[in-house]
């Protein structure tokens, strides 16, 4: 009997427009702050300093938003994270040229930020799921996040190559983050306040016990992917600035993968099935992987762009199964359990143990190498394929109503 296609809520619609407006903003800090933070610095090793710091800062994010949402709502937490967000861009214009020297403090600050959006974010958008059509949702979701995506390197671009200095770019670009930011801010109010009286305990919930498949999966795939996810932080547009040869044509490389990226996540979307996870997962893991060896082998404009267009199609491929598994583990959960703040904070923090493993490993193969960016990459990329396997090891459960 076919599944009911359920419309779009009014607080799904208002999730995917936050989504869209922090994609805009990640399409901009994960480029272009990498990019501007890099002209300053001597490498890649060095930027890690930067995610090393929101890595860190990440988890207390999440466990302070716990407490902001038990006392005052998630969406009082939503906002206050979109608040910091502010402060971030706007810290990042006040410094301007000096930022490179304030490595840690914008690292720290941009990680509490991550950790008030996602903490609440990740419940919303549970919710909103549970509530939709699960692959419309997430399709419409990736969709237009990709369209941010693309709109974030093309007014870039634009910024810095038409300005007097493209210092004056990236200053224009980040108060334009700002403004989106407090947008969002705004449309965050729109959502339901959502506070939960439950105690937030979340140490048990780091080593789950054996009859937990479905948690199990959650904390093992989340970890697994940290490995990759914090290489692709930064180092990934900076290997691809180096194989574009500027900052302008990397930018426009960027709005073309995104483009992309687009196509890619509505196909997907259209076609995702649960009896489709595994195939898309493992052809979206065999992406990455060529994606990394591209970049690596390839170190130019023709690496750069096989790079990018091939991760572009791993990303829809790998994480929009990855999404509805997670978020139906979160849900499941909620639906049991009346509250996932525990589990939530136990899942960011295994995220981020994985994302500093994969960072700070840049740190400490730079001591032996010059080529140690190009040695890791593909090497973290191996984490890709094997989420895939974990969720074969789970699908059972994960699969079922």
């Amino acid at each position: 009997m076919p599944m009911e296609s359920r419309p779009l809520s009014r607080e799904a619609r208002v999730v995917i427009l936050i989504n869209t407006g922090l994609a805009f903003s990640n399409a901009v800090s994960t480029v272009f702050v990498s990019m501007y933070l890099y002209r300053w610095l001597d490498g890649i090793a060095a930027l890690t300093v930067f995610n090393l710091g929101q890595f860190a800062l990440m988890p207390l994010g999440f466990y302070g938003a716990a407490l902001v949402a038990r006392r005052r709502g998630n969406r009082a937490s939503l906002t206050l994270g979109l608040g910091l967000f502010v402060a971030f861009y706007g810290l990042l214009v006040a410094l301007g040229e000096s930022s490179s020297r304030f490595l840690v403090v914008l690292g720290v600050l941009n990680g509490l930020a991550n950790g008030f959006f996602w903490f609440p974010f990740n419940i919303v958008t549970a919710r909103a799921a549970e509530g939709s059509d699960k692959g419309r949702f997430f399709g419409f979701q990736a969709a237009l996040g990709s369209a941010a995506n693309a709109a974030g390197p093309l007014v870039s671009t634009l910024a810095i190559a038409l300005a007097p200095r493209p210092e004056s770019g990236y200053a224009l670009l980040f108060a334009a983050v700002v403004v989106v930011m407090a947008g969002m801010a705004a449309l965050a109010l729109m959502l339901p306040r959502d506070a939960s009286a439950a105690p937030i305990e979340f140490a048990r919930h780091l080593r789950p016990r054996g009859a937990e498949g479905r948690w199990r999966f959650a904390l093992e795939a989340s970890f697994v992917y940290g490995l990759r996810d914090g290489a692709n932080w930064s180092v990934m547009s900076i290997l691809i600035l180096q194989g574009a040869g500027s900052e302008t044509v990397a930018g426009y490389l960027a709005v073309g993968f995104a483009v992309l990226g687009i196509a890619a996540n509505y196909a997907a979307g259209k076609a995702m099935r649960p009896s489709r996870y595994s195939g898309f997962w493992l052809a979206g893991s065999a992406a990455a992987m060529a994606s990394a060896l591209a970049i690596s082998i390839w170190p130019s404009l023709i690496g750069a762009l096989a790079s990018g267009a091939l991760w572009k199609l791993a990303e829809a491929l790998v994480l929009l199964p990855f999404n509805a598994a997670f978020f139906g583990v979160l849900a499941h959960y909620m639906r049991i359990e009346g509250s996932v703040a525990g589990r939530n904070i136990a899942a960011e923090i295994v995220l981020n143990a994985g994302r500093a493993i994969g960072a700070g490993s840049f740190l400490a193969l730079s001591a032996f190498t010059a080529d140690y960016a190009r040695i890791l990459f593909p090497a973290l990329t191996l984490a890709v394929p094997a989420t895939w396997l974990i969720y074969r090891r789970h699908a059972a459960v994960l699969l079922e109503p």
